[in-house]
């Protein structure tokens, strides 16, 4: 009887500091929330998708960034680039172009194609910074102009930048 005390505790000490790493790797690996956030008091856009609904993740951004125009905040719709891999550049530059768009993504529905996620990261970077990816959307604003965004997802986050507008 004397022996079976001395199990017990060690498999008890065993499961919970399993118990202690499995929740230390889930808090580290975890996605992180996105800092942006559909806005209550922005204009309301409708946004349709021409195929499949994408993931929520993207369906958000690409709501905001519609958003974001439509409101004529050019600047907030380059912020959605911050965390995109060498992508903050590129925003600056969009500016230029984006600024006529307002008044087309607030005139009515804007409908979205949605690339598939593709994740070409090599296997180790994978594991380092899981929640990867890259996609595309292409937009179609109410009056007909074209928009396409490069997406990219960083730990769990979607951020994007605008193209010259597309076709």
């Amino acid at each position: 009887m004397l022996t079976r005390r001395p199990f017990r505790a060690a498999l008890l000490a065993v499961c919970a500091l399993s118990l202690a790493v499995a929740t230390a790797l889930w808090w580290f690996n975890r996605a992180d929330d996105a800092p942006y956030a559909v806005s209550a008091d922005g204009p309301r856009v409708t946004l349709a998708y021409d195929g499949d609904r994408p993931d929520k993740g993207v369906a958000t951004f690409l709501t905001v960034l519609v958003q974001r125009l439509a409101a004529g905040d050019v600047r907030g719709v380059d912020a959605l680039a911050d965390g995109y891999p060498d992508g903050a550049g590129a925003a600056r530059e969009s500016s230029e172009f984006l600024r006529p768009l307002a008044a087309s993504a607030a005139a009515g529905k804007v409908t979205a194609k949605v690339a598939g996620v593709e994740d070409a990261r090599p296997l180790p970077q994978r594991l380092k910074a899981p929640g990867g990816g890259t996609s595309q959307a292409d937009l179609t604003l109410a009056d007909g102009k074209h928009l396409r965004v490069q997406l990219a997802r960083e730990h769990g986050v979607w951020w994007g930048y605008a193209l010259a507008p597309a076709g």
